[in-house]
């Protein structure tokens, strides 16, 4: 993507009086020469991936290495033990991050967003609020911001 700082989204932002999401999307469409339909449905696929990776998740998988995997299946028993001091939302967060990145480590559905050494961290936060009702349609959008932040991150 071509935003290479915050500034330039923020200029975009005010001259099209545009949400940070659809200036990011602009982007995406111009570059892609694709419709706006076809990026949001593209950014809607990879929630889908993000979702289907926490779904499918195995805890009696290991990577090759044998040194990943299980402690999602594991933060899961612990929550539910009801002994977690970080409380029910934080350890949800907790077990998704791990469930997502162990999927990544032991070779199934590949979500590096925004890389895959940090792959959790996304579908960990977003993953709990549209369980609690967040539209699917607001979930998309925040990873069309999230997007161009990594896109800054990455270009500087």
């Amino acid at each position: 993507m071509a935003l290479d700082s915050m500034q330039e989204i923020f200029d975009k932002m005010q001259e099209g009086q545009k949400p940070f999401w659809k200036v990011v999307q602009d982007t995406d469409v111009e570059e892609r020469q694709v419709t706006p339909e076809a990026s949001f449905e593209k950014m809607r696929m990879t929630w889908k991936a993000m979702l289907e990776t926490v779904e499918t998740y195995r805890g009696d998988l290991r990577s090759l290495s044998g040194l990943v995997g299980g402690d999602g299946q594991r933060m899961a028993e612990f929550a539910a033990s009801g002994k977690a001091l970080a409380g029910e939302y934080l350890s949800q967060v907790i077990t998704l991050a791990l469930c997502t990145a162990e999927s990544n480590a032991c070779m199934r559905k590949i979500v590096a967003a925004p890389t895959a050494g940090a792959c959790g961290v996304l579908p960990a936060v977003l993953i709990p609020l549209y369980r609690q009702g967040m539209p699917e349609e607001e979930i998309v959008k925040g990873l069309y911001v999230a997007a161009g932040i990594g896109s800054v991150i990455a270009y500087r």
